[in-house]
């Protein structure tokens, strides 16, 4: 469904962006870009949609070289904090 809303939004587009080459008037041109504009920023909105879509939402990060310097500590694997500190 979106990506038919996609495909008539560019049309509508493409469709504007035309209308603008060739307006004659000031009003006619103000029209026109305020029209392509909008449609514009719509499909631009709609692939951020898309994107989050097919990505699911979900971000993976990789850390590929880790420096611990002399001194230092560093933690590799997964870690739980345990609860029963002290009171």
């Amino acid at each position: 469904m979106l990506a038919t809303q996609m495909g008539a939004i560019h049309a509508a587009t493409m469709m504007m962006a035309r209308r603008l080459n060739h307006v004659e008037t000031i009003p006619q041109q103000d029209a026109a870009e305020r029209a392509l504009n909008k449609l514009a920023r719509t499909f631009a909105t709609q692939m951020e949609a898309l994107k989050r879509y097919r990505t699911s939402g979900q971000q993976k990060v990789t850390v590929e070289h880790v420096t611990v310097n002399a001194g230092g500590q560093a933690i590799v694997g997964a870690v739980e904090a345990k609860g029963g500190g002290r009171k």
